[in-house]
Protein backbone atom coordinates (compact mmCIF):
# COMPACT_ATOMS: atom_id res chain seq x y z
CA UNK A 1 0.00 0.00 0.00
CA UNK A 2 2.83 2.39 0.86
CA UNK A 3 4.56 1.65 -2.43
CA UNK A 4 1.33 2.32 -4.30
CA UNK A 5 0.73 5.64 -2.57
CA UNK A 6 4.32 6.71 -3.17
CA UNK A 7 4.08 5.87 -6.86
CA UNK A 8 0.84 7.81 -7.20
CA UNK A 9 2.33 10.82 -5.42
CA UNK A 10 5.49 10.88 -7.54
CA UNK A 11 3.50 10.41 -10.75
CA UNK A 12 1.23 13.32 -9.83
CA UNK A 13 4.20 15.53 -9.00
CA UNK A 14 5.92 14.79 -12.28
CA UNK A 15 2.71 15.26 -14.22
CA UNK A 16 2.47 18.77 -12.80
CA UNK A 17 5.89 19.61 -14.27
CA UNK A 18 4.86 18.85 -17.85
CA UNK A 19 4.99 21.90 -20.08
CA UNK A 20 2.58 22.21 -23.02
CA UNK A 21 3.11 20.04 -26.07
CA UNK A 22 4.83 22.11 -28.73
CA UNK A 23 3.72 19.92 -31.66
CA UNK A 24 6.60 21.28 -33.77
CA UNK A 25 9.96 19.58 -34.24
CA UNK A 26 13.12 21.62 -33.81
CA UNK A 27 13.51 21.44 -37.60
CA UNK A 28 10.02 22.90 -38.03
CA UNK A 29 10.86 25.70 -35.61
CA UNK A 30 14.04 26.62 -37.49
CA UNK A 31 11.97 27.10 -40.64
CA UNK A 32 9.78 29.71 -38.97
CA UNK A 33 10.03 33.48 -39.06
CA UNK A 34 8.01 35.53 -36.57
CA UNK A 35 6.37 38.13 -38.81
CA UNK A 36 4.11 39.82 -36.27
CA UNK A 37 2.76 39.69 -32.73
CA UNK A 38 -0.97 40.18 -32.22
CA UNK A 39 -2.31 41.06 -28.78
CA UNK A 40 -5.93 40.48 -27.81
CA UNK A 41 -8.02 40.77 -24.68
CA UNK A 42 -10.95 38.41 -24.05
CA UNK A 43 -14.38 39.94 -23.62
CA UNK A 44 -14.96 40.94 -20.02
CA UNK A 45 -18.11 39.21 -18.66
CA UNK A 46 -20.63 41.71 -17.23
CA UNK A 47 -20.37 42.08 -13.49
CA UNK A 48 -17.00 40.35 -13.27
CA UNK A 49 -14.01 42.15 -11.68
CA UNK A 50 -11.41 43.50 -14.05
CA UNK A 51 -8.46 41.13 -14.39
CA UNK A 52 -6.13 43.97 -15.41
CA UNK A 53 -4.94 45.62 -12.20
CA UNK A 54 -2.20 48.12 -12.98
CA UNK A 55 -2.50 51.29 -10.86
CA UNK A 56 0.64 52.85 -12.32
CA UNK A 57 -0.85 52.93 -15.81
CA UNK A 58 -4.14 54.37 -14.55
CA UNK A 59 -2.20 56.90 -12.48
CA UNK A 60 -0.18 57.98 -15.52
CA UNK A 61 -3.39 58.60 -17.45
CA UNK A 62 -4.96 60.58 -14.58
CA UNK A 63 -1.81 62.68 -14.11
CA UNK A 64 -1.83 63.48 -17.81
CA UNK A 65 -5.37 64.85 -17.51
CA UNK A 66 -5.01 66.31 -14.03
CA UNK A 67 -1.37 67.14 -13.21
CA UNK A 68 -0.54 67.25 -9.49
CA UNK A 69 0.32 70.92 -9.84
CA UNK A 70 -3.36 71.68 -10.51
CA UNK A 71 -4.45 70.48 -7.06
CA UNK A 72 -5.58 73.52 -5.04
CA UNK A 73 -2.91 74.77 -2.69
CA UNK A 74 -0.03 72.94 -4.34
CA UNK A 75 1.56 75.98 -6.03
CA UNK A 76 3.13 74.01 -8.86
CA UNK A 77 4.96 71.50 -6.70
CA UNK A 78 4.47 67.89 -5.66
CA UNK A 79 1.95 67.64 -2.81
CA UNK A 80 3.44 67.39 0.68
CA UNK A 81 2.08 67.27 4.18
CA UNK A 82 -0.43 64.53 3.37
CA UNK A 83 -1.20 64.04 7.08
CA UNK A 84 -2.93 67.44 7.20
CA UNK A 85 -6.71 67.58 6.59
CA UNK A 86 -7.69 68.40 3.03
CA UNK A 87 -9.61 71.55 2.27
CA UNK A 88 -13.01 71.18 0.55
CA UNK A 89 -11.40 72.22 -2.74
CA UNK A 90 -8.64 69.66 -2.32
CA UNK A 91 -11.13 66.93 -1.37
CA UNK A 92 -13.13 67.70 -4.51
CA UNK A 93 -9.96 67.53 -6.62
CA UNK A 94 -9.01 64.21 -4.99
CA UNK A 95 -12.44 62.75 -5.75
CA UNK A 96 -12.22 63.78 -9.39
CA UNK A 97 -8.70 62.39 -9.65
CA UNK A 98 -9.78 59.04 -8.18
CA UNK A 99 -12.79 58.88 -10.50
CA UNK A 100 -10.51 59.57 -13.45
CA UNK A 101 -8.17 56.72 -12.46
CA UNK A 102 -11.16 54.38 -12.31
CA UNK A 103 -12.84 55.62 -15.50
CA UNK A 104 -13.44 53.54 -18.67
CA UNK A 105 -11.06 55.88 -20.48
CA UNK A 106 -8.28 55.03 -18.04
CA UNK A 107 -9.02 51.32 -18.44
CA UNK A 108 -8.87 51.64 -22.23
CA UNK A 109 -5.59 53.54 -22.02
CA UNK A 110 -4.19 50.91 -19.66
CA UNK A 111 -5.06 48.11 -22.09
CA UNK A 112 -3.53 50.01 -24.99
CA UNK A 113 -0.30 50.51 -23.05
CA UNK A 114 -0.30 46.87 -21.95
CA UNK A 115 -0.85 45.63 -25.51
CA UNK A 116 2.11 47.67 -26.74
CA UNK A 117 4.36 46.38 -23.95
CA UNK A 118 3.38 42.77 -24.63
CA UNK A 119 3.90 43.17 -28.38
CA UNK A 120 7.36 44.71 -27.94
CA UNK A 121 8.42 42.18 -25.30
CA UNK A 122 7.58 39.19 -27.49
CA UNK A 123 8.99 40.79 -30.66
CA UNK A 124 12.40 41.38 -29.12
CA UNK A 125 12.73 37.66 -28.31
CA UNK A 126 12.63 36.77 -32.00
CA UNK A 127 14.67 39.49 -33.71
CA UNK A 128 17.33 37.10 -35.05
CA UNK A 129 15.82 33.66 -34.60
CA UNK A 130 14.24 31.63 -35.88
CA UNK A 131 15.38 32.89 -39.28
CA UNK A 132 13.47 30.61 -41.62
CA UNK A 133 11.21 31.42 -44.53
CA UNK A 134 7.84 30.32 -43.20
CA UNK A 135 6.12 33.42 -41.85
CA UNK A 136 4.09 32.94 -38.69
CA UNK A 137 2.32 35.22 -36.25
CA UNK A 138 2.09 35.03 -32.50
CA UNK A 139 -1.31 35.71 -30.99
CA UNK A 140 -1.05 36.67 -27.33
CA UNK A 141 -4.41 36.53 -25.55
CA UNK A 142 -3.93 38.45 -22.31
CA UNK A 143 -5.83 36.79 -19.48
CA UNK A 144 -4.70 38.96 -16.63
CA UNK A 145 -2.17 41.34 -15.12
CA UNK A 146 -1.98 42.03 -11.40
CA UNK A 147 0.59 44.73 -10.67
CA UNK A 148 -0.70 46.55 -7.58
CA UNK A 149 2.69 47.54 -6.20
CA UNK A 150 6.15 46.03 -6.05
CA UNK A 151 5.06 42.70 -7.51
CA UNK A 152 3.30 41.57 -10.67
CA UNK A 153 1.74 38.47 -12.20
CA UNK A 154 1.01 38.27 -15.92
CA UNK A 155 -0.88 35.44 -17.65
CA UNK A 156 -1.77 34.78 -21.27
CA UNK A 157 -2.46 32.14 -23.89
CA UNK A 158 0.03 32.29 -26.78
CA UNK A 159 -0.78 30.73 -30.14
CA UNK A 160 1.57 30.29 -33.11
CA UNK A 161 -0.42 30.94 -36.29
CA UNK A 162 0.46 30.23 -39.90
CA UNK A 163 1.15 33.61 -41.46
CA UNK A 164 -0.91 32.87 -44.58
CA UNK A 165 -3.81 30.67 -43.53
CA UNK A 166 -4.06 31.66 -39.87
CA UNK A 167 -4.14 28.00 -38.89
CA UNK A 168 -2.85 27.30 -35.34
CA UNK A 169 0.46 25.45 -35.43
CA UNK A 170 1.22 25.36 -31.72
CA UNK A 171 0.14 27.01 -28.52
CA UNK A 172 1.21 27.66 -24.97
CA UNK A 173 -1.90 28.01 -22.79
CA UNK A 174 -1.71 29.59 -19.37
CA UNK A 175 1.72 31.13 -19.87
CA UNK A 176 2.74 32.97 -16.71
CA UNK A 177 5.28 35.67 -15.96
CA UNK A 178 6.05 36.92 -12.46
CA UNK A 179 7.95 39.62 -10.66
CA UNK A 180 8.61 38.96 -6.99
CA UNK A 181 7.32 41.37 -4.37
CA UNK A 182 9.48 44.22 -3.11
CA UNK A 183 9.24 45.93 0.26
CA UNK A 184 7.93 49.17 -1.22
CA UNK A 185 4.58 50.37 0.10
CA UNK A 186 2.58 53.09 -1.66
CA UNK A 187 -0.22 54.85 0.29
CA UNK A 188 -3.70 54.18 -1.02
CA UNK A 189 -4.97 57.77 -1.16
CA UNK A 190 -4.70 59.69 -4.48
CA UNK A 191 -2.17 62.16 -3.12
CA UNK A 192 -0.42 59.43 -1.18
CA UNK A 193 -0.02 57.50 -4.41
CA UNK A 194 1.53 60.48 -6.15
CA UNK A 195 3.91 61.20 -3.25
CA UNK A 196 4.74 57.53 -2.77
CA UNK A 197 5.52 56.91 -6.41
CA UNK A 198 7.63 60.05 -6.54
CA UNK A 199 9.61 58.77 -3.55
CA UNK A 200 10.16 55.49 -5.36
CA UNK A 201 11.42 57.15 -8.55
CA UNK A 202 15.05 56.25 -7.82
CA UNK A 203 14.12 52.62 -7.18
CA UNK A 204 12.16 52.51 -10.43
CA UNK A 205 15.23 53.75 -12.30
CA UNK A 206 17.19 50.82 -10.93
CA UNK A 207 14.45 48.21 -11.13
CA UNK A 208 11.88 48.30 -13.92
CA UNK A 209 8.13 48.57 -13.45
CA UNK A 210 6.90 45.25 -12.01
CA UNK A 211 4.47 44.88 -14.92
CA UNK A 212 7.32 45.21 -17.42
CA UNK A 213 9.33 42.58 -15.58
CA UNK A 214 6.44 40.12 -15.40
CA UNK A 215 5.71 40.50 -19.13
CA UNK A 216 9.37 40.08 -19.99
CA UNK A 217 9.50 36.98 -17.81
CA UNK A 218 6.56 35.50 -19.73
CA UNK A 219 8.03 36.28 -23.15
CA UNK A 220 11.37 34.79 -22.05
CA UNK A 221 9.65 31.60 -20.91
CA UNK A 222 7.80 31.35 -24.19
CA UNK A 223 10.86 31.90 -26.38
CA UNK A 224 12.78 29.31 -24.35
CA UNK A 225 9.93 26.84 -24.81
CA UNK A 226 9.68 27.47 -28.55
CA UNK A 227 13.37 27.67 -29.43
CA UNK A 228 15.30 25.61 -26.89
CA UNK A 229 13.10 22.75 -25.78
CA UNK A 230 13.71 19.59 -27.85
CA UNK A 231 13.66 16.79 -25.27
CA UNK A 232 12.85 17.80 -21.71
CA UNK A 233 9.09 17.60 -22.03
CA UNK A 234 9.25 14.21 -23.72
CA UNK A 235 11.49 12.91 -20.93
CA UNK A 236 9.07 14.06 -18.24
CA UNK A 237 6.12 12.54 -20.09
CA UNK A 238 8.04 9.28 -20.47
CA UNK A 239 8.80 9.11 -16.75
CA UNK A 240 5.22 9.95 -15.87
CA UNK A 241 3.92 7.28 -18.24
CA UNK A 242 6.30 4.73 -16.71
CA UNK A 243 5.07 5.51 -13.21
CA UNK A 244 1.47 5.41 -14.38
CA UNK A 245 2.06 1.92 -15.77
CA UNK A 246 3.65 0.94 -12.46
CA UNK A 247 0.60 2.16 -10.56
CA UNK A 248 -1.74 0.31 -12.93
CA UNK A 249 0.17 -2.95 -12.69
CA UNK A 250 0.39 -2.71 -8.89
CA UNK A 251 -3.34 -2.15 -8.60
CA UNK A 252 -4.00 -5.05 -11.00
CA UNK A 253 -1.89 -7.43 -8.89
CA UNK A 254 -3.79 -6.44 -5.76
CA UNK A 255 -7.20 -7.25 -7.26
Amino acid sequence: MIRLCLAVAVAAALAGCVVPERRLSITDVRELKIADVLVEFPMQPPGQPDKIIWPKAALAYAQLKMPAATRPGQSGRDPTGTSLPSSPEQAEWDAKFTALMQSPAAAAQTRGTLAELVRNSFKKRFVDQPAGRRAVKLKVIVKGLQAPGGQANFSADVIVLDGVTGRPLSEYPDLVGIRAASQAVVPATPIGIIVGLAALAVIDQIRADPAHDAIDDASSRFSGWLLRWPKRNSLVRSRTATLARLVTSTMARRR
